[in-house]
């Protein structure tokens, strides 16, 4: 059994927010700090004695962190820090030494449409309302590393509505070398280009897509989205080299 943590958060209530929004700020202190990087969260129950909350707060916040991808539940175990481990990391650090951003772009074009087309069959209500308040808040971002944060949790919740475990796997081993590549300036250069409010849009056509049961209309405008951010990091000022 991997040992838990105790939740330490250093700041103090702030009357404005709500109760979800306290556990939220405090547990994104806590995971940022690596305080459970390695590791699972404690219960629900301990988790509310100690920020002095109800659960219900407690469980919109994990609810919450799940959708954005911060933190995975399974069955019976637990809560733990970070997405679920689908690919090894030696890999996924492998990978992120030897690949470019282009490389990243053109494997998501084979993989996302199709698992576009089957989140379309698939997904619940409950699905897509979370894909609506993922991309709101990759669209609200302040800054370049919480929009990947969110854009990167939007498109691992229609991975998951995929329901397809192989594609699945295919898709994180994808996104987490996309994650773990050093390039800042490519995820600046996206996100001061316009590329949150952009993406935004092209997010809601898929979503709306998904939502209609549309699996044909599904895949193609996640292909459209992906090549429309493809284009613009190939843009004459882009930090990235396009490749003879």
């Amino acid at each position: 059994m991997v040992p838990h943590h105790e939740v330490e958060p250093q700041m103090p209530i702030n009357p404005t927010e709500s109760p979800k929004q306290r556990v939220l700020s405090a547990l994104r202190e806590c995971l940022e700090g690596t305080d459970y990087a390695s590791g699972r969260l404690p219960p629900e129950r301990e988790l509310a004695t100690t920020l002095k909350v109800g659960r219900r707060a407690v469980r919109e916040a994990l609810r919450a962190l799940e959708d954005e991808g911060t933190v995975w539940r399974r069955q019976g175990q637990g809560t733990f820090f970070g997405p679920p481990k689908l690919v090894s990391e030696r890999d996924v650090d492998e990978l992120a030494h030897r690949v470019n951003p282009l490389e990243i772009l053109e494997a998501r074009v084979s993989i996302e449409p199709v698992l576009a087309r089957l989140a379309a069959l698939r997904a619940s209500q409950a699905d897509i309302d979370a894909m609506r308040r993922i991309a709101r808040r990759a669209a609200t971002a302040d800054n370049a590393r919480d929009y990947e944060r969110a854009d990167a949790a939007f498109h691992r919740k229609i991975a998951e509505c995929a329901g397809n475990a192989i594609f699945r796997a295919m898709f994180e081993m994808v996104i987490r070398v996309r994650e773990k590549a050093d390039w800042q300036r490519v995820r600046q250069y996206y996100f001061r280009h316009d590329g949150a409010r952009r993406s935004y849009e092209e997010h809601q056509v898929v979503i709306e897509a998904i939502a209609d049961r549309e699996p044909a209309a599904a895949a193609a405008a996640m292909e459209d989205h992906l090549r429309k951010v493809s284009a613009s990091l190939s843009g004459a000022d882009s930090p990235v080299r396009v490749r003879a």
